[in-house]
């Protein structure tokens, strides 16, 4: 696209400005020079008419003429600046005239430095003369005329100094004139960036299903989009620049622009029943406008009944969200800024923690924090599977893959997790067999069916957990090296409940709350004293052994007490409880076959010791009387078995 340039102006400049101009002869810019000379109210409208029939970028000129143009064009007009350099040729040029010299311009401001010392150096007496009319540039001349000195000015003033019989000096030079074309080239390319950037912004909120509207910080509509125009029913008019609540005089709408910033409210307009929010645009802490966004409710429940049918009914959805996480710990805090960063990368992530710490709640939070959010969140147990089928779970299978397989063969996890994430709990179970196929498959991104040969790519996110030390299990040759550096890039370590007791009272408060509402307003005020007795609680099973405790409590409690010794006792009885309840649910202890009887064995003995040692809540004195084993061989055992 060729740049068009137009230079205009009267009298020496016009010469000045054909000379100069040259130097852009050969290139793509096609620049113009306009000569205003005999009556302006005449030529310049000429000119103007010229200029828009030839669609121009951009007008150069001096101060009277740019007044005029802008007034009159849509054409960006720019005006010529005076230089040092332009001042200094301009008083060398007049030397020979006179040592009297009178620098006349329209903004003496323009001249930016002291000129002064010029006067000692040249042995001049320079005369400074500013004017706001045509008529006062002349009737100033016509005055400094009786010095018989010599002008520096624009044409106009060089004009007006040859009337009086004057030496003039245009005071613009060739330099001034192709740094004045550079700027307006500069500028060109800026604003067809700035229009190009427009039409881009244009075509996508124009391609989008929602209604876009943006306004000022006078509720003066400066975009509105295709889908804008549709749902709110009015029409296409050029309306840019007007009031909000005049286009659309509805009394929901008339809400909207006087709320604050604002998500998700539901409107009826006219027609149509509207989802709308409202977010406020700031420039540098300064509120300069607000964005609208309308979503006709009938899309998106369609949208998401067939969002549901697909994904809902296999259960590929994660639930919870960084927002709904009920905490006050500086370490949780921390914990959760941590893994919102993780959540923004593709990046694999392992959780550890003890079990009941919520990893899976992480794992989903992190899910929905990510661009993946609106994909399959695919959840699998793996030391709740045996290994073969815990094999065709995760990479599905063939049809007649083997006997009882699906006639038609099946997807797996991995193939339904695409472009979603998979959460691995528990990926420490596993045996080493089935960790180097797992590693083929994280690393290549690729898997193959059972009984299949075709190879599959997936686009997935990994996020395992693990409830024991990797590292330590890799050091016993349980849990292969190369498989734990795969899954240790990201990792979050979620503390244990007794780690962070601030949070006990938040927890219980938000589950009493939750679970009946009406007990909540009866001991709201009493919830921290009554939760003396959980503070100092070990909480082997870290939250999920709370909200036990406090199930137990909520539904036994009366709501006609208001003693704090009542509600402390019955919640003592509840703790108490749970204790009984896990000693007999430690009679029986589940543990995972490995490959050889030697190792079973001792999974057997560390599975066994750590059920003690949770029922003791980490007392080791108690624990050895427990087991009737000695002090020393307990933490000899202990150092073993990686039982902390």
């Amino acid at each position: 696209m060729k740049t068009k340039i137009a230079v205009v102006g009267r009298g020496e400049f016009v010469n000045l400005a054909r000379n100069s101009t040259m130097k852009f002869k050969n290139s793509d810019i096609e620049i113009t020079v306009f000569d205003c000379g005999g009556d302006l109210s005449i030529t310049l409208p000429r000119i103007l008419t010229k200029l828009e029939e030839n669609e121009t970028d951009i007008i150069i000129t001096g101060h009277f003429f740019k007044i005029f143009l802008e007034k009159r064009t849509s054409i960006p007009v720019i005006k010529l600046k005076v230089t040092p350099i332009d001042m200094l040729f301009a008083v060398q040029k007049s030397l020979p005239f006179s040592n009297k010299i009178a620098i006349a311009l329209p903004d003496l401001e323009e001249l930016k430095y002291d000129y002064s010392i010029l006067e000692e150096l040249l042995q001049v007496q320079l005369h400074y003369i500013s004017y706001n009319t045509k008529a006062e540039l002349r009737q100033k001349i016509e005055t400094y005329s009786n010095t018989k000195g010599t002008v520096i000015s624009t044409g106009l003033g060089v004009i007006n100094a040859k009337e009086y019989g004057l030496s003039g000096t245009l005071i613009y030079s060739e330099v001034s004139i192709i740094a004045s074309i550079e700027r307006a080239i500069e500028i060109i390319h800026f604003k067809r960036a700035e229009e190009k950037q427009r039409q881009q912004l244009k075509a996508v909120i124009d391609s989008v299903r929602d209604g876009i509207i943006a306004t000022d910080e006078q509720d003066k509509i400066t975009i509105i989009n295709e889908s804008a125009w549709n749902h709110l029913n009015i029409q296409k008019n050029n309306i840019i620049g007007d009031r909000l609540l005049k286009i659309i005089p509805n009394r929901s709408i008339r809400e909207i622009t006087q709320d604050e910033a604002f998500q998700n409210k539901i409107i009826k307009f006219d027609h149509i029943t509207l989802n709308t929010s409202k977010v406020a645009v700031t420039q540098k802490g300064t509120k300069i406008g607000n964005i609208i966004t309308l979503q006709d409710i009938s899309e998106i429940q369609q949208i998401e009944q067939n969002y549901r049918v697909e994904i809902e009914s296999k259960g590929l959805v994660a639930k919870n969200e960084f927002s709904n996480l009920i905490y006050k710990s500086e370490i949780i805090h921390h914990t959760i800024e941590k893994a919102k960063k993780f959540a923004k990368t593709d990046s694999t992530i392992l959780i550890t923690g003890e079990s009941g710490t919520g990893k899976e709640i992480i794992a989903q939070s992190i899910h929905n924090h990510s661009y993946r959010k609106a994909y399959p969140f695919v959840a699998i147990n793996c030391a709740a599977l045996p290994e073969t089928l815990l094999e065709s779970e995760l990479f599905g299978y063939e049809k007649g893959a083997f006997t009882g397989a699906a006639k038609d063969g099946k997807k797996g996890l991995f193939e339904l997790a695409h472009h979603g994430t998979l959460f691995l709990d528990e990926i420490n179970s596993i045996s080493i067999h089935f960790q180097a196929r797992l590693l083929r498959a994280l690393q290549e991104k690729e898997i193959v069916r059972i009984g299949g040969l075709k190879v599959i790519p997936v686009n997935i996110r990994i996020i395992a957990t693990s409830n024991e030390n990797l590292i330590s299990l890799v050091q016993e040759n349980k849990f292969r090296a190369d498989l734990y550096y795969r899954l240790n890039v990201l990792k979050i370590n979620l503390p244990p409940l007794r780690q962070r007791p601030e949070d006990i009272v938040p927890l219980t408060k938000h589950f009493i709350w939750k679970h009946r509402k009406e007990l909540f307003s009866q001991i709201d005020h009493l919830i921290e004293d009554i939760c003396a007795d959980l503070l100092t609680y070990r909480f082997a099973g870290n939250v999920r052994e709370l909200y036990n405790i406090l199930e137990r409590f909520t539904i036994l409690a009366e709501t006609n007490r208001n003693e704090l010794d009542y509600y402390r006792l019955l919640l003592a009885e509840c703790i108490e409880e749970i204790q009984l309840h896990h000693l007999a649910e430690n009679e029986k202890i589940e543990f995972a076959l490995k490959d050889n009887y030697k190792d079973s064995l001792a999974e057997a003995e560390r599975s066994i010791i750590q059920k003690y040692f949770d029922i003791q809540n980490g007392d080791r004195t108690a624990l050895a009387e427990e087991l009737g084993i000695g002090r020393t061989t307990l933490y000899r055992k202990l150092k073993e078995l990686n039982i902390r």
